[in-house]
């Protein structure tokens, strides 16, 4: 799809920890960027930085954590240096964010209704009325039965699909530009989280609002997502379009993170999925060669000679990993009998 100017331009957003006698980086340099009516994912495992680089875009980071960057802009109104008036200002009118966990994001002691009225009334001046029946037409566009019944309920009566639909419908209360959605389907059935995910589709395409979808599947971005950013370690590992990086996913996380989808018609039932040994390390101190190194069944000398830049393998996909991007250069049996290893 062709894109139009970027509604969200992120350049080396980097996050800082301190924690007893070291610190955290646990973001390290993160470029991203968003135009109107794109869905970019951004994938990885726990621990890679996914939400906290989500966090700091929305100016949501913890007290004690230290955001740089070289730029945050939202349609062109710099956000790097913007006051907690102005952040208060923006979150809920211009960016919305859909946390993974509603239970925890709505307030237990206040109905439905009035949590969504009184994001309406602190960023238009609208009546009770009108707020009532602006907060109605959401639960109805996001497909909620019965919303006049809804309003009046608190969010423990509601079921856990539900509560994500309202969410989503106080996501878009004000009409964001930008709306990042972290894990929105994580705690749902496969049923409800495939509703939800083509929920958000379809607003995305009929509102024309940037979306950044943050998951820890990428079968989850498959058909849905315009561009797929790989996350590993804090930085970004693979990036490209969707289609590119799930049909030659070229850094080797990548690769194992595919290698952990069932793949329907090939994957037998009781059949060992694929998946990555080890864990994602704590991110302390500089990096002084690749972070993926003790995972990477293909690891060699250089790998272990500095940190791994990041580059263009053609036509906009980019890789974190000194192998060639032609596929040479790996053994093809080397994951089987790294897993065995780790068995």
């Amino acid at each position: 799809m062709s894109m139009t100017a970027p509604i969200l331009e992120v350049t080396g957003l980097k996050v800082e920890i301190p924690v007893r006698d070291t610190v955290l980086r646990p973001v390290r340099g993160i470029d991203i960027s968003v135009a109107k009516g794109e869905t970019v994912a951004i994938v990885g495992e726990s621990g890679c930085g996914k939400s906290l680089t989500a966090l700091a875009i929305m100016g949501l980071l913890p007290r004690q954590a230290k955001l740089t960057s070289e730029r945050i802009d939202l349609n062109g109104e710099s956000l790097s240096e913007a006051s907690p008036r102005r952040w208060r200002k923006l979150r809920g009118d211009r960016i919305a964010m859909i946390f993974q966990d509603p239970m925890t994001a709505l307030d237990p002691c206040y109905r439905i209704g009035d949590q969504m009225a009184e994001i309406l009334k602190q960023h238009r001046k609208v009546s009770r009325s009108a707020a009532r029946e602006r907060s109605l037409e959401l639960l109805r566009k996001v497909g909620i039965p019965s919303p006049e019944e809804r309003l009046n309920q608190y969010p423990h009566q509601l079921s856990g699909g539900l509560r994500q639909r309202v969410m989503i419908a106080m996501a878009l209360l004000c009409e964001p530009e930008l709306i990042i959605a972290d894990e929105p389907t994580t705690a749902l059935d496969v049923t409800i989280q495939a509703q939800i995910l083509r929920l958000l589709r379809d607003i995305q395409r009929e509102t024309g609002i940037g979306l950044i979808l943050i998951t820890h599947d990428l079968g989850v971005v498959a058909g849905m997502a315009d561009r797929i950013v790989v996350m590993y370690g804090g930085e970004v590992v693979e990036a490209g379009t969707c289609d590119d990086v799930l049909a030659r996913p070229l850094h080797p996380y990548t690769e194992g993170l595919m290698r952990s989808i069932p793949v329907p018609g090939e994957t037998r039932r009781g059949e060992t999925l694929g998946f990555i040994p080890g864990v994602v390390p704590r991110q302390t101190g500089d990096l002084t060669r690749c972070g993926f190194l003790e995972r990477c069944p293909y690891a060699h000398a250089p790998c272990a000679e500095g940190p791994i830049a990041l580059r263009d393998a053609g036509d906009g996909h980019l890789m974190r990993c000194v192998l060639p991007a032609d596929g040479s250069g790996r053994d093809p049996e080397a994951w089987t009998r790294q897993s065995e290893a780790s068995s």
